[in-house]
């Protein structure tokens, strides 16, 4: 089974035997047994067993399978268990033999209980990209007996990847590090690696030659042992990527030369350690040389004496005493060679020459001790004397905090508090010198510095200027600490009438509730940083005033009568009411005092912007006074007795109320046929003025407060629309029935010579006739009405008939009056009514009058028969002047 570094494993746990029960698997299941069951033991088993699977060689990304798990083999029996691993992809339960259970990862699987050998479970493959998955799976057959001895288990792995075509990886960048390597440095190869596919890299080949040859003890790693590394061989490297499937092309470079390495010097020191004026001073080090390069004759050895070179000690490893005295401090550098090229320049410590002379003795102190703050100055209180009794002539001072030395302060005896912070930790050193040695440094214990509490900077109870019962109380303060520290666990304190009231502690703020007219009030904050508080400071005290009214809550409308007083007391007003000009407009409106006092109310009105003076004090606006559109403002200021005041305003606009759509008829009953009036006097408007009438009377649209129209037989809908004033609007519609209308019927003309003659029936009552006449198409005796269709633009315009004669006979003629097409309409009339409207082949009728001009009598007695002609041209001539007549009307219309 894999190793727990694999990223996907597939884990079969075994579970443990009970010591009272036969032996078999843990009823419950076992996670992570990736290696197999130590609970059991194959120990005394010759079955063997081997896991079953159906574990998919290649998956399509997240596509479900059905993994079924068992084993063949193992002990006689029905008990057993399994534990599965998968590295990518998601396990959950499926419908199976046995039941299993899948952790909260879903990456493993195992039973829920032992009876059974055989599993399934559902996988879903992973994202596309995934690379290689890996299974782990472990089984056991247990053999009942009662002991974890003589089971069997075994594991297996199995590996599935990707369908599809495998995209080979590619390494790029490939280059060695160092460029320009030697044994010192050693020698690597750096690439990078990609794969279009996202898979993980997986058994990437490297090759290593030197001197042209494969070394093979360095294959596969990026880093060659720096034991196998000389001067002047040549390395070459190829890089061969692979995804775990697949290998890319190889890359060599090289080759590279190993170079020389540079030789170095450690352990560099001058002995005697303390030298005095007696002693020779002798460098000694240590050489190295990674090649193995020999020392050559070309390393340099300088000496420095109080940091100026001794050119006439070059070379030597030896300063003789008699160059040395007390107080020089010398120092040695060394260069070393290989016979190739210089290493890194070495330097020895420096050594300062003591002498015979006993050194001064030093105690130093820091001051304040324990328990000191970032507030406090530090100081160094030095002792310092001399055996010999000789004069102190120098004392050095050094500051270290946290271990390291603050250079600022050198040879001062104080640390400003500027430069000290919270839990740093200082000590002091100091050494003394007699004007010839100097003493060892003695140093003070540490110190470590301790949180300074914060301090107050201000603190303001507010609101400021005056206070009263309906104010809120916040107290509000800046403090500084010298640490940094933010404000934490700060104490406030609230003071009534100089006592502490405790239930306030901790509060910033007071509602206005809590306070009372006449109290005074104060308030204390010790400021916290979390760890210390520093100085309370109490504010000054100051007296609660009197509180104002409360804004009037106002509401505007068309109520029973006007109201002030307590917003508790408010009459209920119906939020929907409209406000309209034949209602008086009522103002309802409420404030209370915080402080019980008695409030008296002072009312104001405007009117679209404009006090309206005389309605000061006014519950009330009458209705005579509004009108439809205004705006109404009024604003309502409440007083208590002590001067304070509140006020609010609140506006409404009047409503315009809809008009009254209402008309007559005249004649009343109409008389199908006829001209019918409709009159729209009568419709009103409650508000102001009716100032617009559109009629829709079937269908055909009209306006003006009365039309005139002629309707024939039938039902006929008749809509009528007002508008008023404010463009307010409101429709009536009604349907009139009319009975037929009576008309001649069967209208015939005839020519004999110059006589036009009519001929009809009637089967009304009695009537009188009237005839029409006109040298054009008749479509109505009065010419276009308004329930007629506009001529189209280019049409011709239709023309009045010209009335020629009235009979109450069912027959009528004429002489002819012009030698053209003539065209008739007969009406009738009665009850002092004119059925006006015309049907084609009914009451209308056409003749073509042109032959009258020839049956003219051209030789009448005593007329000479020269008249014939211009006779039957001056017909002719008037049947001219008759279509010229009709054309000209029409075209002054269009």
């Amino acid at each position: 089974m894999a190793s727990a570094r694999h990223t996907a494993i597939l884990l079969v746990v075994l579970l443990l035997a009970s010591p009272t029960f036969p032996s078999q698997a843990k009823q419950g299941g076992k996670w992570n047994a990736a290696s197999g069951c130590t609970c059991h033991s194959n120990t005394g088993s010759t079955i063997p067993i081997t896991p079953t699977h159906n574990f998919p060689s290649t998956y399509n990304p997240e596509q479900n399978y059905t993994l079924n798990i068992g084993m063949s083999g193992g002990v006689s029996g029905t008990n057993g268990g399994f534990n599965l691993e998968v590295s990518h992809g998601t396990l959950s339960t499926g419908v199976g033999i046995g039941s299993v259970q899948v952790n909260s990862t879903g990456n493993q699987a195992t039973h829920t209980w032992s009876d059974y050998r055989s599993w399934s479970v559902i996988w879903q493959a992973p994202a596309n990209g995934s690379g290689q998955v890996t299974f782990e799976l472990a089984v056991l057959s247990a053999n009942g007996n009662g002991q974890n001895t003589g089971d069997a288990w075994d594991t297996t792995t199995h590996n599935s990847m990707q369908s599809g075509t495998n995209t080979p990886p590619e390494a790029t960048d490939v280059a060695f590090s160092p460029s320009e390597p030697t044994k010192a440095t050693g020698l690597m190869v750096t690439y990078t690696y990609s794969d279009t596919d996202g898979d993980a890299e997986s058994g990437t080949e490297i090759r290593w030659k030197k001197n042209g040859n494969s070394w093979t003890m360095a294959d596969d790693m990026t880093s060659v042992p720096v034991e196998y590394l000389y001067r002047g061989e040549q390395w070459e490297v190829e890089v061969k990527p692979k995804d775990g499937s697949d290998f890319g092309d190889p890359v060599s470079i090289g080759p590279v030369t190993i170079g020389n390495s540079k030789p170095s010097a450690s352990n560099i020191e001058v002995v005697p350690e303390t030298p005095t004026e007696n002693d020779d001073l002798i460098l000694d080090y240590d050489y190295y040389d990674h090649d193995g390069d020999p020392e050559s004759a070309s390393t340099t050895i300088y000496w420095y004496l109080d940091e100026v070179r001794q050119t006439s000690l070059d070379g030597q490893s030896t300063v003789p005493n008699v160059a040395v005295r007390p107080s020089d401090t010398w120092q040695a550098a060394v260069t070393p060679h290989d016979g190739e090229e210089p290493g890194e320049t070495a330097w020895s410590s420096l050594i300062v020459i003591g002498s015979s002379n006993s050194p001064p003795t030093v105690s130093v102190q820091i001051t304040p001790g324990q328990g000191a703050t970032s507030a406090n100055a530090l100081g160094a209180v030095v002792s310092a004397s001399d055996p010999d009794g000789q004069e102190i002539t120098s004392i050095q001072i050094v500051w270290k905090r946290d271990g390291s030395q603050v250079s600022a302060y050198n040879d001062e005896t104080a640390v400003p508090p500027s430069a000290i912070t919270k839990g740093e930790v200082w000590l002091v050193e100091v050494r003394a010198s007699d004007g010839i040695v100097w003493s060892s440094w003695s140093s003070s214990q540490e110190l470590t510095i301790q949180n300074t509490p914060p301090t107050i900077v201000t603190v303001t109870m507010l609101p400021e200027g005056d206070l009263s019962t309906m104010d809120e109380l916040r107290v509000e303060w800046d403090q500084s600490d010298l640490d940094g520290d933010d404000e934490l666990n700060s104490q406030v304190t609230w003071w009534v009438n100089d006592e502490w009231v405790t239930d306030y502690d901790g509060l910033t703020t007071i509602p206005a509730s809590e306070t009372v007219r006449d109290q005074r009030w104060a308030v204390e904050v010790r400021p916290g940083d979390g760890e210390d508080l520093g100085i309370a400071v109490k504010t000054p005290e100051r007296t609660i005033l009197n509180g104002g009214p409360s804004t009037p809550v106002i509401d505007l409308g068309p109520w029973a009568t006007g109201w002030t007083g307590p917003t508790a007391e408010m009459p209920t007003a119906d939020g929907s009411a409209q406000q309209d000009s034949l209602h008086d407009l009522y103002v309802h409106a409420g404030s209370d005092d915080i402080d019980e006092e008695f409030l008296t109310f002072d009312i104001t009105w405007a009117r679209n912007g404009f006090r309206v003076s005389d309605l000061d004090g006014l519950h009330a606006v009458p209705a005579d006074r509004l009108e439809p559109g205004q705006e109404w403002t009024v604003t309502v200021a409440a007083n208590d007795p002590w001067g304070l005041s509140s006020n609010a305003s609140t506006s409404i606009t009047i409503v315009n109320l809809d008009p009254e759509a209402s008309w007559s008829t005249n004649p009343e009953p109409p008389v199908p046929g006829a001209m019918v009036t409709f009159d729209a006097t009568t419709s009103s408007d409650p508000d102001g003025a009716v100032t617009t009438w559109l009629w829709a009377i079937d269908g055909k649209e009209l306006s003006g407060q009365s039309v005139e129209v002629p309707l024939g037989g039938g039902d006929h809908v008749v809509r009528l629309t007002v508008i008023d004033d404010m463009g307010g609007s409101n429709s009536a519609q009604s349907t009139l029935s009319f009975g037929s209308v009576e008309s001649v019927e069967l209208l015939e003309a005839s020519l004999d010579g110059t006589q036009v003659t009519l001929d009809w029936t009637w089967s009304g009552s009695p009537a009188e006739f009237r005839v029409y006449r006109s040298t054009s198409p008749i479509t109505s005796v009065v010419g276009l009405t308004a329930m007629d269709e506009a001529p189209a633009w280019g049409e011709s315009f239709p023309i009045a008939m010209e009335p020629v004669g009235v009979t109450g006979e069912n027959h009528w003629s004429e002489p002819v009056p012009a030698a053209t097409t003539l065209y008739y309409a007969i009406t009738s009339y009665s009850n002092g009514q004119e059925i006006v409207m015309v049907s084609s082949g009914a009451n209308t009728v056409s003749i073509n009058a042109t032959g009258a001009a020839s049956t003219v009598d051209d030789t009448p007695t005593g007329s000479a028969p020269i008249f014939s002609i211009p006779i039957a041209v001056l017909l002719t001539l008037m049947g001219i002047a008759s279509i010229t007549l009709s054309m000209t009307p029409r075209r002054k219309r269009r």
